[in-house]
């Protein structure tokens, strides 16, 4: 598969997951404020390994780049 294809792919299987876990968690069977707990929890680790995977997908970025010569100065660093 190229990079593109496996890019779309990885894309979209993240967020048809996070589409069926919304879901799944609204047609629970659970009452209203046990629900939102579990939403609120949900949403923070959500938060997380999104932080964790944008960070992975930057670090591989960088690792392609620099494979082909091209050096990545980030301004984040230099400030």
């Amino acid at each position: 598969m190229s990079e593109e294809k496996t890019g779309a792919f990885i894309s979209g299987f993240f967020w048809g997951a996070i589409a069926g876990f919304v879901i799944g968690i609204l047609y629970a069977p659970r009452p209203g404020i046990e629900t939102r707990e579990i939403l609120k929890e949900k949403t923070k680790e959500l938060g997380e390994k999104t932080k964790d995977f944008v960070e992975e997908t930057k670090a591989r970025g960088r690792d392609l780049l620099t494979g082909k010569g091209v050096e990545i100065q980030e301004e984040s660093e230099e400030k």
